[in-house]
């Protein structure tokens, strides 16, 4: 058996609306599909009892896609975790231009905790400019910019 690699990435949103604001509206992600789900096989998948979802699957481009899901019910609780917390986790996406998205999601009171910055040290990330930013559930999206 073999990894083939990734499928996609899935978060969990507290609401479906406002990750739809962040990652379609302001990230300009595309939406491929979005709906509602539950019954037996869910259930069976998460290992939790009468599941219901409300998902969104956005394009990440080459084939990869973004899963946003909001259970209700069960309803769970916030997760808090800062990027050094063992097991955090952050998602990072590629970018075009990062300060011209960073000065967006600023304007549109977006945390940004960090500030775009170009890495100098040699080696595969030399030239990138990175910033971590925050999603409306506190999760840490890191915004990367390969140089051309």
């Amino acid at each position: 058996m073999t990894v083939r690699g990734i499928d996609h990435a899935g978060i969990t949103v507290a609401s479906i609306k406002a990750a739809l604001v962040f990652y379609r509206d302001l990230l300009g992600l595309r939406v491929t599909d979005e709906g509602e789900d539950s019954g037996p096989e869910l259930d069976a998948i998460t290992g939790l009892s009468g599941m219901r979802i409300r998902y969104a699957e956005l394009d990440l481009g080459g084939g990869q896609l973004l899963e946003v899901i909001e259970y209700t019910p069960p309803e769970g609780g916030r997760l808090f975790q800062r990027p050094c917390d063992t097991g955090a986790s952050h998602l990072a996406l590629r970018v075009d231009d990062v300060d011209a998205v960073c000065t967006r999601l600023l304007a549109a009171g977006v945390t940004v905790p960090g500030r775009p910055t170009t890495i100098s040290a040699p080696g595969r990330w030399n030239g990138a400019r990175c910033v971590y930013v925050e999603d409306p559930d506190g999760r840490t999206v890191e915004l990367v910019q390969r140089p051309a």
